[in-house]
């Protein structure tokens, strides 16, 4: 994964839902990865918000801190 972050946690929800969707779409994992190294570094290393990141709240996550991907 991405050497951007120390760590990227993502939702049980997600991993399930990722499981399925990778193999419909084969490209899913390089677009994430994309998206990790390209949007989240704007956004959360140099807090250019280009309004392709969304908060999405009752998410739980508690730590802001530490990078969760939906």
């Amino acid at each position: 994964m991405s050497k951007l972050f120390k760590y990227i946690t993502y939702l049980p929800e997600f991993e399930k839902d990722k499981k399925k969707l990778l193999k419909r779409f084969r490209t899913l994992a390089e677009d994430l990865e994309t998206f990790i190294n390209v949007q989240l570094k704007l956004f959360h290393k140099f807090g250019i918000d280009n309004g392709a990141v969304e908060h999405i709240n009752d998410l739980g996550i508690t730590k802001p801190g530490s990078l969760q991907v939906p």
